[in-house]
């Protein structure tokens, strides 16, 4: 017979367990939010790289919106596991396995992917190859959004910003938002150091920042990758990669998160680090008003770019999810992302403090309700000179050779270079330290154009204008080209390189330890 102990031990076992089932219920719910009709819903799938504080408000008010229009509320299931980067790799990933089984039509349960960069929906709007039946054909992955008569026109009256494109060519990618990259700071962490606060790239590169810098990974974020491509493109293959190998010897690490840097830098783990826009405006906005935490975009050298959606192939809610993308680009779904909290169409927990894509926006009556009143993307974007190639393809590969694969090695050879300033071989302790491998290196054709490359590219007349522009563009295609013919080879390249730098920096470090007398 069992005891009234023992069903006691029972009881307790159940209870604990049904508690246990339904934690990741309740924290599901939590993060959908706006989830909470009774009646049947339609229910969106969306991957996403957006933090919850988006993913709650947008969802919420998107909710709001359908009942006010005498719809049922639609369930939201955010798939958000990774970095932009992560996730674009994941669905490229499942679409190929689907169209192998000829399973394209059907899609892979996703409805929209919301967020990230020109780059990733660029990738997701160029599809995939596959072989089949011994032939290789091209699959699309995107569809183009069916969106009301005129939408696009009166939300666009231009499709660029700065050079940048606010929506694909063809209609495969629509953006939402702009985002701008920069530099969130703790001004406590920076009174300590003795630093002022900094206001462009170049100030991070500061050796006193050493271990006080805190940056993200991008192989796995899109945003960081954007950033660091923002600062190859500003200031030139040589001297970009010559600025962030010093910024990265002076990090403290390398995030897989792009979202972990300004909350260490609120909790002063570090003193500053680069991030896209709203991170830094939101993280500045909650701490309150002790001023803590700032955030600067530098001054005509950083770059404003849209922040898209595209609609996947198959997706199960094709009516709900163009119904989406429409209500995104309305004045009430983009308002959202500037409004106070709890102010009439503002959001309700969280002040998002992100830049709307509509340009309409922008008028001193609309901004005089915005949480950042004196943003003016539209009036300060600044295109980057035409035939400066886009490095983002190169960033991830070459930031883990030089630096995040053998960070420490980094650290000690920088380390050794700042602790030796009349060191007798310190000019050739600078030369190896800088180096870079054959493959990255630029060859121009003649002096003038190696040492003005940059002037000529900013003067279209110029007579050799066109011919700078085709070294820098061959230089690049020459490095990506390689790995889109043979994936193995982008493995291949990256160890090689490793072992470069690392020899490199190791040598650095040998040259320091000599006697200098």
């Amino acid at each position: 017979m069992t005891s009234v102990k023992d069903w006691g031990t029972r009881l307790v076992f159940v209870a604990l367990l049904a508690f246990i089932v339904a934690i990741p219920l309740v924290f599901r719910q939590q993060q959908e939010g706006p989830s909470i009709a009774t009646a049947p819903a339609d229910r969106l799938v969306i991957v996403s790289p957006h933090n919850e504080q988006i993913r709650y408000e947008f969802g919420r008010a998107f909710n709001r919106w359908r009942g006010q229009n005498g719809h049922p509320a639609v369930t939201f299931d955010w798939r958000t596991s990774g970095g932009t980067s992560d996730l674009r790799r994941m669905v490229l990933d499942q679409y190929t396995a689907a169209a192998k089984d000829s399973r394209e039509e059907q899609g892979v349960g996703y409805d929209l992917f919301f967020g990230g960069g020109e780059y990733d929906h660029n990738k997701l709007a160029a599809g995939i190859t596959i072989e089949r039946d011994g032939q290789k054909q091209h699959i699309a992955i995107v569809e183009v959004p069916q969106l009301p008569p005129g939408l696009l026109d009166e939300a666009f009256p231009s499709p660029m910003i700065g050079g940048e494109r606010l929506y694909h060519p063809e209609g495969k990618w629509i953006g939402t938002a702009l985002s701008s990259f920069g530099i969130v700071y703790n001004r406590d962490v920076l009174a300590m150091l003795g630093l002022a606060e900094p206001q462009t790239w170049s100030d991070l590169s500061d050796l006193r920042y050493r271990g006080w810098i805190a940056l993200a990974d991008p192989a796995h974020s899109g945003s960081i990758s954007a950033t660091y491509n923002t600062i190859l493109r500003r200031l030139g293959w040589e001297d970009g990669w010559k600025m962030l190998r010093r910024i990265y010897a002076n990090a403290r690490y390398f995030t897989s998160s792009a979202s972990k840097v300004p909350v260490d830098v609120s909790a002063g783990e570090a003193a500053a680090g680069m991030c896209i826009d709203f991170y830094g405006r939101f993280q500045a906005g909650a701490v309150g008003a002790d001023g803590r935490v700032g955030y600067v975009d530098p001054p005509f050298a950083t770059a404003i770019t849209a922040d898209p959606i595209s609609l996947l192939r198959g997706a199960p809610q094709q009516h709900t999810a163009n119904q989406f993308i429409a209500w995104l680009l309305s004045e009430q779904g983009q308002q959202l992302w500037q409004l106070p909290r709890q102010i009439e169409g503002g959001p309700e927990k969280f002040a998002l403090r992100r830049l709307p894509i509509r340009r309409d926006l922008y008028t001193s009556m609309k901004r005089a309700r915005w949480s950042d009143r004196d943003v003016a993307p539209f009036d300060i974007a600044r295109p980057f000179p035409r035939g400066m190639p886009n490095l983002f393809g190169t960033v991830a590969i070459i930031s883990h050779a030089m630096a995040i694969d053998i960070h420490d090695d980094l650290i000690n050879a920088w380390n050794a270079i700042v602790q030796s300033p009349n060191h007798p071989a310190r000019d050739q302790m600078v030369t190896f330290f800088e180096r870079m491998p054959e493959a990255l290196t630029v060859r121009w054709p003649d002096h003038y154009l190696s040492r003005h490359w940059r002037d000529v590219l900013e003067e279209e007349e110029h007579p050799r204008h066109g011919e700078a522009a085709e070294v820098l563009d061959s230089f690049v295609r020459g490095i990506t080209s390689r790995w889109q013919q043979r994936p193995d080879r982008e493995i291949e390249d990256r160890l090689r390189w490793t072992l470069f730098f690392r020899d490199n920096y190791r040598q650095v470090v040998i040259l320091a330890r000599r006697d200098s007398g």
